[in-house]
């Protein structure tokens, strides 16, 4: 069996100064059952050696060089060491808990907390998911995001998939790995092609670094002319994907869910927002109007969020 090795490096934040001293996790580990699986990365519930319950990342590097394209395996790998020296600093009671990690040639597996319960899209495809809720749920969401752009973070994958709720109805944010440390108050773009995310990305997040082909790359070229704040990401591109999320939750359904993913980077692009249902509470379509305003300058941030009308009566 392998035995976990911590990462040393950047000093601890100050929140994380204050907070609990992770748990010690120590020697091997042996598969509960697989949780998920893509693109060279398997997450299982496992159990220590010493009997905790944990969630362990395994990702083969092998099989990883097989599942992506050759110009971006070395950038996943890249985005592994990034993701565990953001979670490494990280500690915050809405965050699922970092462990440690251990690394050899073939492999690497990231050790986090065990959460017993789902995701809210878990939770919402099987008819489990109470809306009364969502208030409590987005101000949760949002005090851990007013945290991490404190600390300099954004996590840019922000969804009812990667929004646990544990055995208590507390959130747990999960899915790190395209998180990335701001420098200069900004970030880079998520340079991949199309997938499910783009639904919940802000425009500036989908600018790639290079042009791509496709009905989108006219678009790209001269998207620097849409947004004249430039082309680069920050905390505003969390509070557009947060818009879409509570979006999500509300309408139990992904945003610009009627059309393809091509389609659905155009409609951002041209500043057409995801169709907003007239039935929701007044509240709640302004808060999500609020979060999807096109400019990131003109989106407010997570901290002036928590005084919105729609959070600010929410009760537990």
């Amino acid at each position: 069996m392998l035995g976990l090795m911590r990462e040393k490096g950047a000093p601890p934040s100050e929140a994380e100064a204050e907070a609990k001293p992770r748990p010690s996790i120590e020697g091997g580990w042996s598969k509960v059952r697989t949780i998920a699986t893509s693109s060279g990365t398997h997450v299982y519930e496992a159990l220590s050696s010493n009997g905790v319950t944990v969630v362990v990342k395994h990702v083969s590097f092998p099989s990883l060089k097989y599942c992506v394209a050759p110009r971006w395996y070395d950038e996943r790998k890249i985005e592994l060491q990034i993701e565990i020296s953001i979670l490494s600093r990280l500690q915050h009671e809405h965050i699922v808990g970092y462990w440690g990690w251990y690394k050899t040639e073939e492999m690497v597996d990231i050790w986090y907390e065990y959460i017993n319960g789902n995701s809210i899209k878990e939770l919402y495809l099987e008819g489990k998911f109470n809306r009364s809720n969502i208030p409590v749920y987005t101000r949760q969401i949002l005090e851990v995001l007013k945290y991490l752009h404190k600390n300099n973070v954004i996590h840019r994958d922000l969804s009812c998939s990667n929004i646990l709720l544990d055995e208590n109805g507390v959130v747990k944010l999960a899915g790190f790995h395209f998180a990335q440390q701001i420098e200069g108050e900004k970030a880079v773009p998520r340079d991949k092609e199309p997938e499910e995310w783009v639904r919940w990305a802000a425009p500036e997040i989908l600018i790639p670094s290079e042009a791509h082909s496709g009905p989108a790359s006219e678009v790209w070229r001269c998207l620097h002319k849409l947004i004249p704040e430039g082309l680069h990401c920050g905390p505003a591109s969390d509070i557009w994907s947060l818009g879409c999320t509570v979006l999500e939750m509300a309408t139990v359904s992904v945003p610009y869910s009627n059309m393809s993913l091509w389609d659905a980077v155009g409609e951002v692009f041209e500043g057409k927002l995801p169709m907003v249902p007239e039935e929701l509470p007044n509240d709640c379509r302004d808060f999500i109007k609020t979060c999807l305003q096109f400019k990131p300058s003109n989106r407010l941030t997570a901290a002036q969020l928590l005084c919105h009308p729609f959070i600010a009566h929410a009760k537990d």
